[in-house]
């Protein structure tokens, strides 16, 4: 799927964003940033969920845990 975003930049984000990417692909660029975002967001939750584990629960995530 894809989907077509507007970001409207202020004056030094598109300053940043331009010398960032010189002659390449700004929506590319954006597009990555979004998808390191995700994935910090998807850890970051993951991290909560795994810290609010306890009693077997939490044992159970220790011996999944323990195969890696």
């Amino acid at each position: 799927m894809t989907a077509a975003m507007s970001i409207t930049l202020d004056d030094d984000l598109a300053q940043a964003l331009n010398a960032a990417v010189g002659r390449g692909n700004r929506s590319a660029l954006v597009a990555e940033a979004i998808r390191e975002y995700l994935d910090r967001h998807t850890l970051a939750a993951a991290k909560a969920w795994h810290a609010s584990l306890d009693g077997d629960d939490a044992a159970a995530l220790a011996e999944v845990d323990a195969t890696w």
